[in-house]
């Protein structure tokens, strides 16, 4: 899961490939506090020249190395692509990571997505000389995660000066509705291309039967307010003992040691049994715990109660 745009000057290697990149370089209005951090918008066009947050700067080529695992709606070779800058990660008070979001985009410069086509994340560090921010390292591509070229990125604090991404997706089929978490551990190198965890958040079947949405009441409503609503599939046959749920999941890390925190994951809403279709829906209120170790995410305590798409 892999890119990068051609700069011009001193050689960075992505992905086993080597593009030129110049040093641009991005100089605030007055010196940052030892706490704020430049906007993605600001570091962006130092990763992609002639960048602008509106009109035709946005869409950019990449080259996609040969080589790399193909995904639905993305090719190898050169890539016309939608750049969204998602957010700005401190590695120290000299060195920062700029995270940005590719979507594959059309002749007309709209996104090109379907269902199942991926956002392409891609890292950009960024080393401070004096009061300027240069490009140092073009990482490129280091994960794709994501569902109609779309995920949630959020700046996670690990523990100590350890930073993370977490990455929020989901989608529905067939009245079946899903959202899942993968979080990403930041170091000096680069981002980890293996997530340190991935796993199912949230999910919702309240629009694969029609009977689904009456079993769970009055402990669900509906599916997770993170799902999109379907119309409900029309009634199963009653032969067909099928399960209803609506399961959503919240999460945060303990920051408050060196090493990386506990992953606490609290789960909540309503099953019903396929078994037990007339009996009250059981709520589900479920707290799982996984520790950090050896470059993963374990569980501990608890257990995830949403049922596998």
């Amino acid at each position: 899961m892999k890119i990068l745009r051609h700069l011009a000057a001193a050689a960075v290697l992505l992905n086993g490939a080597t593009v030129q990149a110049a040093t641009p370089s991005f100089t605030p209005s007055s010196a940052p506090s030892s706490t704020s951090l430049p906007a993605p918008a600001q570091l962006a066009p130092l990763a992609f020249p002639g960048w602008s947050a509106t009109g035709p700067g946005r869409v950019q080529t990449v080259q996609i190395p040969f080589g790399t695992a193909e995904h639905d709606g993305w090719r190898t070779g050169q890539v016309r692509v939608l750049v969204e800058p998602k957010l700005v990660l401190r590695v120290d008070a000299g060195h920062l990571v700029l995270v940005a979001g590719l979507v594959p985009a059309g002749d007309d410069g709209r996104a090109r997505a379907g269902q199942a086509t991926p956002m392409a994340l891609a890292a950009y560090q960024f080393e401070k000389q004096g009061s300027t921010w240069h490009v140092s390292l073009s990482q490129g591509i280091f994960a794709w995660r994501g569902f109609g070229g779309n995920a949630t990125l959020h700046a996670v604090a690990l523990g100590g000066q350890r930073q993370g991404l977490g990455v929020e997706y989901g989608s529905c089929w067939d009245g079946y509705c899903g959202t899942w978490l993968a979080l990403y551990e930041q170091d000096k190198d680069g981002m980890h291309r293996e997530p340190a965890v991935e796993l199912a958040l949230s999910g919702a079947n309240t629009g694969s039967a029609a009977d689904c949405p009456r079993r769970l009441q009055p402990l669900a409503g509906a599916q997770p307010a993170a799902l999109r609503t379907h119309a409900a599939m029309p009634a199963r046959d009653d032969a067909d003992a099928h399960d209803c749920y609506a399961i959503d999941g919240s999460w945060t890390v303990d920051a408050a040691h060196d090493q990386p925190g506990d992953l606490v994951i609290h789960y909540q809403g309503a099953i019903n049994r396929g078994e037990s279709r007339s009996a009250p829906p059981l709520a589900v209120d479920q707290r799982q715990v996984l520790r950090y170790g050896g470059g993963k995410y374990r569980a501990v305590s608890g257990f995830n109660p949403v049922p596998s798409l």
